[in-house]
């Protein structure tokens, strides 16, 4: 194996979502790196089928609002409703920089299908390219990708969907270590 081999496994083993950051921003141009990184994501019939919104200052808040306010809070007890609303108003100050993923939408649901892992593939090359630039990314989607009103506001077209959220920052903790499932016990050989 060429260095260069093992220091692209090394970062794929030693990459972790860490989801407590500190309030320092990364610098713009790191950001950028690691947008371009996603750039170079496969992708099926040579479309790029992906978009990049990145959230940063007070965006942050006002994207924040717009999660407290869409929240369904009929099934929460009213003396736990504002903190439950306060929560989700802080889910994009969680990190300094926020990236929407888009996957762009088809008519075609096979090709749809194709573009949303393309946008994943996409964002997997963000992640790693956060962890060599030193940061901590964090990849989210939940009850926020779909929210018509957070679609709205990121200028989300119909038919395209959020593959992830992407929160990157400096870690405020040390990652976890992590393991994985014996190779065998995921992969096997069909060779006749």
């Amino acid at each position: 194996m060429t260095p260069s081999a093992r220091e692209v496994h090394a970062a794929i083993r030693q990459r972790r979502s860490v989801g407590k950051m500190l309030d320092a921003a990364p610098p713009r141009e790191a950001v950028e790196r690691i947008l371009e990184a996603a750039m170079w994501a496969p992708y099926h019939k040579c479309e790029e089928p992906w978009r990049f919104v990145v959230i940063a200052g007070e965006a942050r808040n006002r994207l924040g609002e717009i999660a407290a306010r869409s929240l369904d809070l009929s099934s929460v007890p009213e003396g736990a409703r504002e903190n439950v609303r306060a929560k989700e108003r802080g889910k994009f100050a969680r990190a300094p920089v926020v990236v929407a993923v888009i996957a762009e939408g088809s008519e075609s649901a096979v090709d749809a299908e194709e573009n949303y892992a393309a946008a994943a593939a996409a964002t997997q090359n963000m992640l790693l390219a956060a962890h060599v630039e030193g940061l901590s990314g964090y990849w989210r989607t939940g009850r926020l990708a779909r929210e018509a009103e957070i679609l709205s506001a990121l200028g989300v077209g119909a038919g395209d969907r959020i593959a992830a959220f992407v929160y990157l920052g400096y870690a405020a903790i040390a990652p976890a270590a992590a393991t994985r499932s014996p190779l065998a016990a995921k992969a096997r050989w069909l060779e006749r």
